[in-house]
């Protein structure tokens, strides 16, 4: 079964807008009149619509005997859609008692149906002899169908077959008690299949705490940290990444942001973030990282430009602990040292659609994990302006290099400060760099002591530090 979970535009708009009513947490497709109110899913080629509260059958690209199930992620299956199985060559299909309408032309051209079983008593059928049929009508010729309808007696289904002359077994009392309990039963069975994975995949991850240590990314210009936080396997907790930034560097600077997810490897596939940044940062782009590379993902930017909503599907819980996202931010044209942009999953902006961190399920243990992650789970990540480091020792231009050009640097500096003109330096730190001899001046005697440790290091294989080059000297 794969969860289709991408949100167009239209949904975007309705997400980030609120227009959807509380409870509307999947998306999916729709035509342009309509709401984007449902996910798509799609199980041993069956594809099912997921509302809120239902699931509807749309389409069975399947042959041979079929058993609708009765529900798909604990929501119960109640509609077989237009056209649903129309043309496939399914030889019995048996609808369970959850299934209450059946649409236009449902098992229309059918030419190998012998058989189908409608277990709900109130269950509607489309009136046309095409709905169930092994080949259509045409004009004054009437649909045709020689395999039977089993069903409650005095049901719509009954009084289909009459109106068309079609095979009609009725279900006796007993019959339709014994099946409709079957029918629960083997419902029942493959959900407790289910949670018993589920259980020993919890039990095996909570007997070993997993710790998460603090990882760093250094540059020359930034660095990047996540807080070490100790992550138990059926609590989810987010680790939104820290950055620190030079204040040269920061005018308009791109920085990647990171939101990682822990304790929850291989329990979760139906997610909904709502995440809010800094107003002052500027959102990019948007990439999906190695956690949720298994499922199907989405998202949107809200209508403020400061949040977005990123979503993921699955039918299987395929999530995994690790970089869930990433998020391309671009900093202000204008920084200071202190200033912080900050980044955070939270709630609902508009109190809508709900976040979510669940299992496809959305069992008791689905909806523990979203109860803890957005709530112990949260973390906040941020984008920090710290001062710029100082340059080293003589290097002024500061290339990592101590060098002539530096000295050269350093004498026109100086000639233009004894000719009374303006400093050529664009930085403080270049004064201090070039104040080697840490007299409070800079001056030719400075430039002759850098060219003076350009020559010593430039005639030697071992290499000194300018401070101890200066203290050689004295």
């Amino acid at each position: 079964m794969k969860l289709k979970r991408c949100i167009s535009a239209v949904l975007s708009a309705a997400i980030i807008a609120g227009a959807l009513p509380s409870g509307y947490i999947f998306t999916g497709s729709a035509d342009e009149s309509q709401a984007f109110e449902y996910s798509t899913a799609t199980s041993a080629g069956i594809t099912y619509h997921k509302y809120s509260d239902h699931v509807e059958l749309s389409n069975a690209a399947v042959s041979g005997k079929v058993d609708v199930p009765a529900q798909i992620a604990g929501l119960p299956v109640t509609v077989i859609g237009d056209n649903a199985f129309a043309g496939r060559e399914v030889t019995a299909v048996t609808l369970p008692e959850s299934v209450s309408e059946i649409g236009k032309y449902a098992f229309k051209d059918c030419r190998k149906l012998e058989e189908i079983v409608i277990y709900n008593k109130s269950c509607t059928l489309f009136d046309s002899g095409d709905t169930i049929c092994n080949s259509a009508g045409s004009g004054s010729t009437a649909a045709v169908y020689t395999g039977k309808i089993v069903g409650a007696e005095n049901s719509p289904a009954s009084e289909y077959a009459a109106k068309y002359k079609y095979r009609f077994e009725t279900l006796s009392v007993n019959t339709l008690a014994s099946t409709t309990s079957t029918t629960s039963k083997t419902t029942t069975t493959t959900s407790k299949t289910t949670t018993t994975t589920s259980k020993t995949t919890t039990k095996t991850s909570t007997t070993t705490s997993k710790t998460t240590t603090t990882t760093s990314t250094t540059s020359t210009t930034s660095t990047t940290t996540t807080t070490t936080r100790t992550a138990v396997q059926g609590k989810p907790i987010f680790k939104l990444s820290r950055t620190e930034v030079y204040l040269s560097e920061s005018p308009n600077r791109k920085e990647q942001v990171t939101i990682t997810v822990e304790g929850a490897d291989k329990l979760y596939s139906e997610t909904v973030l709502y995440v809010y940044f800094d107003s002052r940062l500027k959102i990019g782009e948007v990439k999906a990282g190695q956690a949720i590379d298994q499922l199907t993902v989405g998202q949107a930017i809200g209508d403020t430009k400061d949040f977005i909503v990123l979503t993921t599907g699955g039918s299987t819980d395929a999530g995994k602990d690790g970089i869930m996202w990433t998020v391309d931010v671009t900093l202000p044209a204008e920084c200071k040292v202190g200033d912080v942009f900050s980044f955070e999953v939270g709630k609902s902006k508009y109190g809508k659609i709900q976040p979510l961190f669940t299992n496809f399920a959305n069992d008791d243990k689905g909806k523990a994990m979203t109860k803890y992650a957005f709530s112990e789970g949260l973390d906040k990540g941020s984008i920090t302006v710290i001062a710029d480091p100082p340059y080293a020792m003589g290097d002024i231009n500061n290339d990592k290099l101590v060098d002539s050009v530096d000295a050269s640097v350093l004498m026109k500096e100086y000639a233009y400060i004894s000719s009374g003109k303006a400093t050529t330096f664009t930085d403080q730190r270049q004064k201090l760099a070039a104040d080697v001899n840490n007299d409070g001046m800079a001056d030719s005697v400075d430039a002759s002591l850098i060219l003076a440790y350009y020559a010593y290091n430039s005639g030697t294989d071992k290499k000194i530090d300018f401070s101890d080059f200066i203290k050689n000297r004295k």
